[in-house]
């Protein structure tokens, strides 16, 4: 009885090892899919407020985005745990290796965002385009660092 048992006990933990082992990676698959999901709807917000400006429509449409991008951001920073490196990212081992040049980043385009927004919101398009363009260098310079580049 008591060998049996000690088995049960066994096979229980080495069930739970193999359970833990899945799920931590399952996790860190989940966290770099809601990686990638959020550059995408970064990626279509940007390319909205660029509709916006090339249509020279009403900046106060390109609001909502600008809106929308900080709200993102607040959130992409936070999809980088320690062990999330691994798997099919395009983050490069700088965002762990310089948390604080990634957060600085980060910060640096969430600051852009609010620029963005308050140009959106002012109906001047001239100060519109200048924040776009703000931002995406503020985007580009933390790709350049922190992201794999694409292959040509």
């Amino acid at each position: 009885m008591r060998k049996t048992l000690a088995l049960a006990v066994i096979g229980a933990l080495v069930a739970g090892a193999m359970v833990g082992g899945a799920t931590m990676a399952l996790a860190q698959g989940d966290v770099i899919a809601q990686r990638k999901e959020n550059r995408k709807q970064t990626a279509a917000a940007m390319r909205a407020i660029k509709g916006i400006i090339d249509a020279k429509g009403a900046t106060s449409g390109a609001v909502e985005q600008a809106a929308k991008l900080k709200t993102l951001e607040l959130a992409f920073v936070k999809l980088f745990p320690a062990g999330s490196d691994k798997g099919e990212t395009k983050a490069l081992p700088t965002v762990w290796s310089d948390r604080a040049g990634f957060d600085a980043a980060s910060k640096a385009a969430d600051a852009a965002y609010d620029k963005l927004a308050v140009a959106a919101g002012s109906g001047d398009m001239a100060a519109l385009t200048a924040a776009f363009g703000a931002t995406g260098k503020a985007c580009g310079a933390c790709h350049e660092k922190f992201r794999v580049k694409p292959k040509t």
